[in-house]
């Protein structure tokens, strides 16, 4: 069938407009990021590590019991190493890729993944050691491949390295000094819960501030009155006035108990997620974004409010028991809540 011009231009034309509208919405998108970012109360420094001549590791430690991958680690996973591939050899990796089967957690062949990527990667390392990501991604995706051990045993000491100096920089932020003191005293917290409407975002406002928990855990958390229900390992529970907390970034599980301020937030007989809904991460991170805005005229992000609370408790001084408690409560040790105060470089 023939195509007629007025036919192409009509295509044309389409085409035209779904890149302008494509245009446009980066355009609107990156203003957004800018506005948000100048309403930020506190910004990182950006981490400059220090590339070290590392010897390779004789024995590489046990693999841990093997657990399952979250879907969005996956995401990241089979992105970078679509990239990597890319970058390096000039052509697509396929979907059907036995490395990427490998990242789903499929059935994979280690013989078609050494011939495709152990040499790639072994002319590639010295540039790999220099950049922490690269570390880290070709560590964790290759690690337990049958004719990787040696690449691994390379990378080892580098990823433990780079997360040292991460763990010691992570906290340099630049920020005003008025926006490195958030009040945790009750009084000024319930003065700050009342000034939200929305049910939701007093709970998340309430967990953040009393708590001092993760807001990973509070996304899982369901409140049940079935005590055969608080086994599932797959979320966390408040069941009659204790907090089981079984899905943790740790993987410590933990029963705490709930603070009476934070019960005054929830409804108790309203069985499921104590959000609604298992809310998606992107959602909540916007959901903290606007109610940090709302209170403080200041974007504040959940891990801006667990680092300024260790902040807080370290400068005051806190008795050992104390520092304790509040370290158990964010399901860190004493030890990292000290690293985690923020070193001001205003």
């Amino acid at each position: 069938m023939e195509i007629t011009e007025e036919k192409k231009e009509k295509k044309s034309n389409a085409e035209n407009n779904r890149a302008y509208r494509e245009r446009k919405k980066e355009e609107i998108n990156a203003r957004r990021r800018e506005q948000r970012n100048m309403n930020r109360a506190i910004k990182n420094v950006a981490i400059e590590y220090e590339v070290k001549k590392l010897k390779k590791i004789g024995k590489l430690p046990a693999v841990k019991q093997k657990e399952e991958i979250a879907d969005i680690t996956k995401s990241n996973y089979i992105s970078y190493i679509k990239n990597f591939y890319k970058k390096n050899k000039g052509v697509e990796l396929g979907e059907n890729s036995e490395i990427i089967k490998k990242i789903r957690g499929e059935e994979f062949n280690s013989l078609k993944i050494s011939r495709e990527f152990k040499g790639l990667i072994n002319e590639n390392i010295g540039t790999i050691k220099e950049n922490p990501t690269d570390v880290k991604n070709i560590y964790s995706i290759f690690r337990g491949i049958r004719g990787f051990m040696e690449i691994s045993k390379i990378l080892y000491p580098y990823l433990k390295d780079y997360a040292e100096q991460y763990d010691e920089k992570r906290s340099e932020v630049v920020a005003e000094e008025d926006n490195l003191r958030i009040n945790f005293e009750k009084e000024e917290i319930k003065k700050n819960i009342n000034k939200l409407t929305d049910d939701i975002d007093k709970i998340i406002y309430g967990y953040m501030m009393i708590m001092n928990g993760r807001i990973h855990d509070l996304r899982y958390t369901k409140i049940s009155k079935d005590k055969e229900e608080i086994k599932d390992e797959g979320n966390n529970y408040i069941y009659k006035e204790k907090y089981y907390i079984n899905n943790t970034k740790n993987k410590k599980k933990q029963i705490l108990e709930i603070a009476k301020d934070f019960q005054e937030l929830y409804d108790e007989n309203k069985e499921g997620y104590i959000l609604g809904e298992l809310m998606p991460a992107s959602t909540l991170t916007q959901k903290i974004q606007r109610i940090t805005l709302k209170i403080y005229g200041k974007i504040y992000t959940a891990s801006n409010i667990r680092h300024l609370y260790a902040t807080n408790i370290n400068n005051k001084g806190a008795s050992y028991k104390e520092r304790k408690e509040t370290a158990t409560k964010a399901g860190h040790s004493i030890e990292q809540q000290i690293k985690y105060t923020y070193k001001n470089q205003v």
